[in-house]
């Protein structure tokens, strides 16, 4: 069967002010310097396209932006790195989003102002839009308030139109780590949380205790540990994978390059082992430059990565 993109993201795209080489968060009262910044385009759903664009798979971005200079300039940056745009919609009523990005060598933390970043509904998202596609994967579950309560039923809808899903959730601001999430990993493949993440949304105290839990409401669990890897379970046995050496530059879209890496090679139907790989390579890779620039991720490049980096750190 024909389809016209590989992978429909489905979440948000926002303008990324990038403070990047801080020594650490300033406490409240203090301040520290940054070693650069960059304006670019951000939101960890448009970043996770940008990237699986940049690995070589169709996809279509369904998203929202003001109308301004911002949302402009944001659809301007999906068009130039590959990501179809015509389902990213102008709001009359709402500013693009902005998130500052305070980043470290070894960890980031955010300030984001929502304008359109959760403005998405499912009904937003046409049946017909779901059958154009292999796959769709929404991001930043907790950020997208309104489209949380759709999620059970648009998943539930594209699997009766033979679309696989996957979901990554992003921080929850409120840390209450829920909004009936577990009714949506019911309808999920890949479930794919960060270690923070997952064991505040299973409640256990390690990421691989999180993952045996979490496959068991129904998703292939798939935890990423940063610079030490990732581990996935799949309501069978878990498997581990450590992660790969590099120069770190900035670790902002590492979580979201994984995710591309990580469903590339589960799209093509490869190992679990080596779905971990190529989603090591590709975090590994974007933490050698600076915000969402996908110059540093290819095909070839996660497979020299891969195939010189050894099984990992």
């Amino acid at each position: 069967m024909s389809y016209d993109f590989d992978i429909l993201a489905l979440g948000e795209v926002n303008v990324d002010l990038i403070l990047a080489g801080l020594p650490r968060i300033p406490d409240w009262g203090t301040e520290v310097l940054a070693e650069s910044m960059d304006l670019c385009l951000g939101g960890s759903t448009a970043n996770f396209a940008c990237v699986a664009a940049a690995l070589g798979l169709r996809v279509a971005l369904v998203s929202w932006v003001g109308q301004d200079d911002f949302g402009a300039f944001l659809v301007a940056e999906l068009q130039r790195m590959g990501v179809a745009t015509d389902h990213v919609r102008q709001a009359t009523d709402c500013s693009t989003g902005l998130t500052v990005a305070l980043s470290g060598s070894r960890d980031r933390a955010f300030v984001t102002a929502l304008g359109t970043i959760d403005y998405l509904r499912g009904a937003h998202v046409s049946d017909g839009l779901l059958a154009t596609a292999r796959h769709l994967h929404v991001g930043s579950f907790f950020l997208q308030s309104k489209l949380r309560p759709d999620l059970p039923e648009l998943f539930r809808r594209a699997h009766a139109c033979g679309v696989s899903t996957s979901l990554d959730v992003g921080y929850d601001p409120a840390e209450q780590w829920d909004s009936d999430l577990y009714s949506v990993l019911a309808e999920t493949d890949v479930f794919l949380p960060n270690e923070v993440e997952a064991m505040a949304i299973s409640g256990k105290a390690s990421p691989e205790e999180a993952a045996a839990m979490l496959a068991a409401l129904g998703p292939l669990a798939v935890v990423k540990l940063g610079s030490q890897g990732s581990c996935a379970h799949d309501r069978t046995a878990l498997c581990c994978q450590p992660g790969y050496e590099v120069q770190v530059v900035d670790t902002t879209a590492c979580g979201d390059a994984f995710n591309a890496g990580f469903l590339h090679g589960w799209l093509q139907g490869l190992s679990l082992q080596d779905c971990l790989r190529w989603g090591n390579a590709c975090g590994g890779l974007m933490a050698t430059v600076a915000g969402n620039n996908t110059s540093a991720v290819s095909a070839e490049a996660v497979a020299s990565l891969i195939e010189g980096g050894g099984p990992g750190v």
